[in-house]
């Protein structure tokens, strides 16, 4: 149940990070990294696990990846301008420090 939890837990919020990183620049871009970083580290914390730190995280790349394909109408959610670029290089090292981060 914890695995499907986890899974969960990072398409949320993957979905928040690319909602929000482009909504207030440079405000939104903050609260989107932080959120996230926060966010797996703390669903560590709840299940005493660095296994579902890791599902999540994987999760939160592939929505935050996900967005930056082209849909079905040529829409993009996360574009490759400064604020799309940083979502994508600051939420992988903050996903990377919140695995490394003790239990």
């Amino acid at each position: 149940m914890k695995y499907i939890g986890s899974l969960i837990w990072g398409a949320v919020l993957g979905a928040a990070a690319v909602m929000i990183h482009n909504a207030f620049v440079p405000a939104g871009l903050v609260v989107a990294v932080l959120g996230t970083g926060s966010g797996i580290w703390i669903l560590g914390r709840a299940w005493g696990m660095r296994r579902y730190k890791v599902l999540a995280s994987l999760v939160w790349a592939y929505v935050a990846l996900r967005g930056g394909t082209s849909g079905v109408g040529g829409e993009l959610l996360v574009e490759g301008n400064m604020a799309g670029n940083t979502l994508i290089y600051a939420g992988v090292a903050t996903i990377a420090l919140a695995i490394a981060l003790p239990l």
